[in-house]
């Protein structure tokens, strides 16, 4: 590894008593070819001392988060919607959480809408476990519009 350096950071200032909207100055390396990419999805996960942001390039203008929600989940459950989902280029996932016996999981795919066969194709196998878990989403991630960074 010719670079030694593992990671940058910079402090910003922020007023005080306020929700904090952040114009992030973040550097993403060409290690990787993201030049070839002309989008970032960025993904923030939030607890209640820090927040995290994960950046992942990607071609597509629109990817797919998939949530699931249930009580009571078998290891069986499990295996089918990793069989489910073995099928789908997996870009981001949350891995299980369990908290107080009820199960969360999250995962973003590199898929959108409009690529009607593999998308209904999901809808299909996801319908099929529905009846298993409370809520099962699947929303699209699209480009963020530009916001007045000064409210």
């Amino acid at each position: 590894m010719n670079d030694k350096k593992l990671t940058s950071a910079y402090l910003k200032s922020r007023v005080l008593n306020s929700d904090i909207l952040l114009n992030l100055n973040i550097s993403i390396s060409d290690k990787f070819g993201v030049r070839d990419y002309p989008y970032v999805l960025i993904i923030q996960s939030i607890t209640k001392k820090r927040t995290r942001l994960t950046i992942y390039p990607t071609k597509k203008d629109r990817l797919l988060k998939i949530s699931l929600f249930g009580q009571n989940i078998s290891n069986d459950v499990i295996s089918i919607l990793s069989k489910i989902l073995k099928n789908y280029k997996i870009i981001h996932t949350s891995g299980l959480l369990v908290k107080q016996k009820q199960l969360f999981y999250e995962c973003y795919l590199n898929l959108n809408l409009s690529d009607d066969v593999k998308s209904k194709d999901l809808k299909t196998s996801l319908d099929k476990i529905r009846n298993i878990f409370k809520e099962v989403r699947i929303e699209e991630i699209t480009l963020k519009k530009r916001e007045n960074l000064t409210k």
